[in-house]
């Protein structure tokens, strides 16, 4: 269990790319996860409301005995894509299962900047 941040740069037509850093407790153990991913929205062109998407790609896992490197297939929602605030839930696995909520800071490509 842990907590991190992450960066997906997104196109228009739904692909996105991104990774993923975080530190928390594997075995009793401090750990630290990186992941890299592809990401596709099942529903681009979704402004408001739930917009559902699949990911996939590869996670590192280390700890003070090594490291080890995984697949990763993720499913999440991205609830109001086209708002500059929004929120994300996601599950998936890749070196166990993978669970993720969090706060989705958006800069909208063509948006004024405030």
């Amino acid at each position: 269990m842990g907590g991190g941040a992450g960066v997906v740069l997104r196109g228009r037509a739904g692909l996105g790319v991104g990774g993923m850093g975080a530190v928390g407790v594997r075995a009793s153990r401090l750990a630290a996860r990186g992941e890299a991913l592809l990401s596709f929205s099942l529903d681009p062109l979704r402004e408001r409301g739930p917009a559902p998407y699949i990911a996939g790609g590869v996670a590192v896992l280390g700890d003070a005995t090594g490291s080890q490197e995984f697949l990763v297939a993720v499913l999440g929602l991205s609830i109001n894509p086209a708002a500059r605030r929004g929120w994300f839930v996601e599950a998936g696995v890749g070196g166990g299962v993978r669970l993720s909520v969090g706060v989705a800071l958006r800069r909208i490509a063509g948006a004024p900047r405030s």
